[in-house]
């Protein structure tokens, strides 16, 4: 390479290592990233302990990662790059062999008995029926559609342990081959669909001894261009958006459904579907309006009683259809709710309790050990 050729690199690399750091330091920082759904890391100004420990150097290099310019395009660079090379994954999530599917990686927990032992304790602690489900990850539904060797997938055996580890006061019921379809997943996203969890609804009714009201029709479509959660991580931008689908019918099968939302503790009225939230990237939360400490359903109606829903995000696309079986159905989550659920259980004259968790979400949740107060 000649003196000129030099010459040029070295000034692009410069103007590439400064003009980005100016614009790191120029441009306004980022709160909230819509692509990835999740806040971003923050300037914290270092202190003498966080030097000395190294805390400050830890929150710089999230805050660089997450606040560099042109973030979003980069993410989309790297994964037509690793694509191009071969790979099978970028960011933790690998490209389906289809083309179009993408699988969060899934790791089973390493302390899976300790999990499973709240729930234990739950169906010890209270006086009715505690029923328990892991939704397996798709990558153990759609294992066909898996790239060669992935290592990092749901083989089964986290649902085959937690049945195992199923106390007396605990009824197991077993998700593992209840899936099928072509669209009981969303493609570039991590939620069951409208469609899975119709059927995932059939089996855990049918298993808690409950009624199945016929819901005639067909799923409506609201919605063809959702990209989810793990689309945003792989970056993967020739997969296709998903479609979306509502399915019950706002207020229920006679219109009498009341749906009361509890966001910051105070009853608001909400609804099935919230369809202004098809403006925003995470369009999941139209099921229920997103996720919440409580959300109560009321339908007169039906034939069974009072259950209890102890939740993760799945719960929203399956409450309308539970809805349907139950005169009251309590979503409660553990993340942004803290009453006792004993209590809870004794105050509103719960029937039945039902731990409903994806394999993924149950693996990683740390606040289960609030099952047992």
């Amino acid at each position: 390479m000649g003196k000129k050729g030099s010459i040029f690199l070295t000034a692009l690399f410069c103007l590439f290592l400064f003009g980005f750091g100016a614009a790191l330091l120029l441009l306004p920082d980022r709160a909230f990233s819509q692509q990835e759904n999740r806040y971003l890391a923050q300037w914290e100004a270092p202190t003498a302990d966080s030097l000395v420990s190294g805390a400050f150097m830890r929150s710089f290099e999230d805050y660089v990662i997450d606040q560099f310019p042109l973030r979003d395009g980069w993410i989309h660079l790297k994964a037509w790059s690793e694509r191009l090379l071969g790979k099978q994954e970028n960011n933790d999530v690998y490209f389906g062999s289809d083309g179009q599917t993408l699988f969060a990686q899934y790791t089973p927990p390493n302390d899976l008995e300790q999990r499973v032992s709240y729930v234990n304790r739950l169906g010890d602690n209270a006086d009715v029926p505690v029923y328990f489900a892991l939704i397996p990850d798709k990558s153990y539904v759609w294992a066909d559609r898996l790239p060669d060797n992935a290592p990092l997938v749901d083989d089964g055996s986290t649902l085959q342990s937690a049945q195992a580890l199923c106390g007396e006061e605990v009824t197991w019921i077993d998700l593992s081959q209840v899936l099928s379809g072509d669209d009981v997943f969303y493609r570039t996203d991590h939620h069951w669909t409208t469609m899975g969890a119709h059927q995932g609804y059939q089996a855990l009714v049918s298993a808690m001894g409950g009624a199945l009201p016929q819901l005639d029709g067909q799923p409506t479509l609201v919605a063809d261009d959702f990209y989810g959660t793990t689309w945003s991580s792989a970056g993967a931008s020739w997969v296709e958006p998903d479609e979306m689908h509502t399915w019950v019918p706002e207020g229920g099968l006679t219109g009498r459904t009341i749906v009361t939302r509890y966001p910051d503790g105070q009853p608001v009225e909400g609804a099935f579907y919230d369809l202004s939230k098809l403006e925003l990237k995470d369009k999941y939360s139209m099921f229920l309006g997103g996720n919440q400490g409580l959300c109560v359903i009321e339908n007169p109606d039906a034939q069974g009683g009072r259950l209890l829903v102890i939740r993760d995000s799945y719960a929203d696309c399956l409450a309308p259809f539970l809805s349907m079986s139950y005169q009251q159905v309590h979503l409660f989550d553990l993340r942004y709710n803290r009453t006792s659920l004993r209590q809870y259980i004794q105050e509103q004259g719960i029937d039945q309790v039902l731990v409903l968790y994806s394999c993924s979400n149950f693996a990683t949740d740390a606040n289960l050990a609030l099952l047992g107060y």
